[in-house]
């Protein structure tokens, strides 16, 4: 019986993540728009690049 309870908190805390980072992002849209930047491509992270570690 215990395999059929489910933990709200943990689905709670991950979908509020998700909302405060979608604010976040609208601000920073918001504050870029309102200084006239241009919208850049954000920056690609390392593991993107497709770059493979030599072998030792």
């Amino acid at each position: 019986m215990a395999k059929n309870v489910l933990d709200f908190e943990t689905k709670k805390e991950a979908q509020l993540h998700k909302r405060k980072e979608a604010k976040v992002d609208a601000l920073r849209k918001a504050f870029r728009k309102a200084r006239g930047d241009e919208p850049s491509k954000p920056p690609r992270s390392r593991a993107e690049k497709g770059r493979k570690p030599k072998k030792k």
